[in-house]
């Protein structure tokens, strides 16, 4: 009896071993023919180049007849052509591109994949702080938080293109998928820079509920550091944001008000501003951003103003700039066409 025991266990340990062999073989993926047709772009633009190429381990494709097809018409032929280029078709036209293989012994095979293009532009800004009037558009500053938005461009018929609002989004910053950024619809998100100082690497796949068309977008932001940059605020006519103070200033009158405005620094968050003249701190200004440069009118000579700007909260981003003001003693009894200060 113990004999017919363990000749059951054994028989039965066989059995499960030999189903997990079975079902392990039943996973991997081959072609009855044994060959592969690929290209090396997945999701490629219109009027991108995209290379097919073909592989086996059961033909000699070196020494094998290969005419290749683009949508039925012959594209290129020859003796182990097992390459080709072909130019990606515009948005929403799909081209079938066949490989017809001819051995030496006379054996054919045809081996066929299809392209339909589309593409994925990615908007982005960022809310970082600017002067009132600023038209252009900040850079991305380390912490800044960004806001990301995808273009799809995808058809059907190749005439028009489908609705963003009705395709699904699939985000990823860094490889890893964007927390709720996922989904129907979701064609913008927002990111927050992080405490590590590195480029964001962010992907969008973009596909239509369906399944069939399809497009990925890809961009990499690098963060840098915000700015600081000086405008007279003149008595009569307000805040100069039309001309910056450069790096060398004249002072034209006894008293000139200067305000210190930071680019691309969080908004709303707490800034320590560390004034300097002539390397000299002054710590009475540690919460201005505005400093009023005098001169008693009577001396020649010149000063170095400095800002050194940093977020309290935000440690990465801080700023430092300068500029030198000159300024003369009064001339106006002497030659009247030189510059009075």
């Amino acid at each position: 009896m113990k004999l017919i025991f363990k000749l059951s266990i054994l028989v039965m340990v066989m059995c499960i071993f030999s189903q997990n062999i079975h079902s392990v073989y039943a996973q991997v993926p081959t072609s009855v023919d044994g060959v592969n047709i690929s290209m090396n772009i997945e999701n490629p633009r219109p009027g991108q180049s995209v290379e097919i190429s073909l592989e086996s381990y059961l033909l000699d494709l070196n020494s094998s007849s290969i005419v290749w097809l683009v949508n039925s018409k012959t594209q290129n032929q020859g003796i182990g052509l097992k390459k080709i280029s072909i130019i990606a078709p515009k948005v929403g036209i799909k081209s079938t591109i066949t490989a017809v293989i001819r051995t030496p012994d006379g054996i054919e095979v045809r081996k066929s994949i299809s392209i339909k293009t589309g593409s994925v532009e990615i908007l982005w800004e960022t809310e970082g702080h600017s002067h009132p009037f600023y038209k252009g558009k900040l850079p991305f500053v380390y912490q800044n938080k960004v806001k990301l938005i995808a273009i799809p461009h995808l058809s059907k018929d190749g005439v028009r293109e489908i609705d963003p609002k009705t395709l699904v989004y699939s985000w990823k910053n860094n490889g890893k998928y964007v927390e709720n950024g996922q989904g129907y619809g979701k064609q913008s998100i927002e990111i927050q820079g992080s405490e590590i100082p590195k480029p964001l690497e962010i992907s969008v796949n973009v596909y239509n509920r369906e399944q069939t068309d399809n497009s990925t977008g890809y961009m990499i932001l690098e963060p840098t550091d915000p700015s600081i940059s000086f405008y007279e605020d003149d008595l009569l006519y307000g805040l100069l944001f039309n001309n910056a103070l450069t790096d060398k200033t004249r002072l034209n009158n006894t008293e000139m008000r200067v305000l210190a405005v930071p680019y691309g620094f969080n908004i709303n968050k707490n800034y320590s501003h560390a004034w300097s003249i002539n390397n000299i701190e002054q710590p009475d200004l540690i919460r201005n951003r505005s400093i009023i440069i005098k001169t008693k009118g009577d001396t020649d000579g010149s000063s170095n103003i400095s800002l050194d700007v940093r977020n309290i909260e935000d440690i990465l981003q801080g700023a430092r700039s300068e500029f030198t003001v000159y300024f003369n003693k009064n001339r106006s009894e002497e030659n009247t066409e030189e510059i009075i200060f």
